[in-house]
């Protein structure tokens, strides 16, 4: 029972997380006509508001919950074959990131 209820408060949690950080991506996503004040602006939140460390949060969370669910084996199975990875283009110039958000 005590699990359980653990649970339920962490999923609260992550859940309230989201719901303030989606929203607020998409208030700054939509809400600058110029593209590079956009980025600025969203690198500006991530950083006041540490959303990298409040999803960090919420990927352990549901980490730990899909493997519990799944199986250590079948769990590190769909992070292999299922979980997509972005790769940074850190070899383009700032002109061509500003083209690329453009798009």
């Amino acid at each position: 029972m005590m699990e359980t209820c653990q649970k339920t408060k962490d999923l609260k949690k992550c859940w309230r997380e989201l719901d303030s950080i989606v929203p607020t991506i998409d208030k700054i996503g939509s809400g600058f006509e110029d593209t590079e004040k956009a980025a600025l602006a969203l690198f500006l939140y991530f950083k006041e508001e540490e959303v990298l460390d409040r999803l960090a949060y919420i990927r352990s969370i549901i980490s730990i919950e899909l493997e519990h669910i799944l199986g250590t084996e079948k769990f590190n199975n769909f992070i292999e074959h299922e979980a997509k990875s972005w790769k940074p283009p850190y070899n383009k110039s700032r002109d061509e990131l500003l083209a690329m958000l453009s798009k």
